[in-house]
């Protein structure tokens, strides 16, 4: 068994694979050889939490968490395994045998994606963004953390794999009141929060639709977490 390294952005997210309290970018071994970071949200924390893994000597990575549906084929819920991560710094494959292992496994309890996730350093928020997202790079999906991870993954030679389930579909408008007041790892700073909200009350039923995606997509995750934790997420030093 080799070492692998998981970096995740938000709590609840490392939530599905570890019920421990955890810091922001102190990894922690959650089982032998197997190790998870919280990073917070973006491409920097990303970057950070990925370099604090590989200083423990890993042999792969995993960016894991939800994503934001950019195909309008995906639902809530649904689970991608990326073949490649987009950004505009360039391509990142993720490792095939590795990826064929894991969504062959997965095939047998649920349906897969296979497809390219193209990584932000921005939150595309709007379905007209995630349209034009879409018809740039043909990529299923979107996510803010996975081309740091990559990108430590190549520079280090690391095997790479990417796990994401759809949280909002390509529809759902990321509200004002996510955009501006939570924080790194998508908590709300309440008291802004709630005066967007009413100041703005309209998007009281964009973050309702929010919020039930984000559900269906933990939820997913925490269904394929066990799954995979108990095979050691089918890793094996080629």
């Amino acid at each position: 068994m080799s070492g692998v390294g998981i970096i995740v952005a938000l709590p609840a997210e490392a939530k599905c694979l570890c019920s421990k309290r955890m810091k922001t970018g102190l990894p922690i071994e959650i089982q032998k050889n197997i190790f998870l970071c919280l990073s917070g949200i973006g491409h920097e924390s990303a970057l950070f939490a990925a370099k604090k893994l590989t200083a423990l000597k890993v042999n792969a990575l995993i960016s894991w968490g939800v994503a934001g549906a950019i195909d309008k084929s995906l639902s809530s819920g649904d689970i991608v395994l990326a073949n490649s991560i987009i950004n505009e710094g360039g391509h990142y494959s993720t490792t095939r045998d590795w990826l064929s292992r894991v969504s062959e496994h997965l095939q047998s309890i649920r349906s897969i994606y296979n497809g390219d996730i193209v990584s932000s350093k921005e939150i595309c928020a709007s379905s007209t963004d995630k349209f034009h997202l879409s018809q740039r790079t043909d990529a299923i999906a979107v996510d803010m953390e996975s081309a740091a991870i990559a990108e430590i993954a190549s520079a280090n030679n690391l095997d790479l794999l990417v796990i994401r389930t759809i949280s909002d579909d390509a529809e759902t408008t990321i509200p004002e009141a996510v955009l501006k007041h939570t924080n790194n790892l998508g908590q709300p700073r309440i008291l802004n929060f709630m005066l967007s909200c009413m100041t703005n009350p309209n998007q009281i039923r964009d973050i309702f639709a929010l919020k039930s995606g984000y559900k269906k997509g933990l939820t997913s995750l925490s269904e394929i977490a066990q799954v995979l934790n108990d095979k050691h997420f089918l890793y094996f030093d080629s």
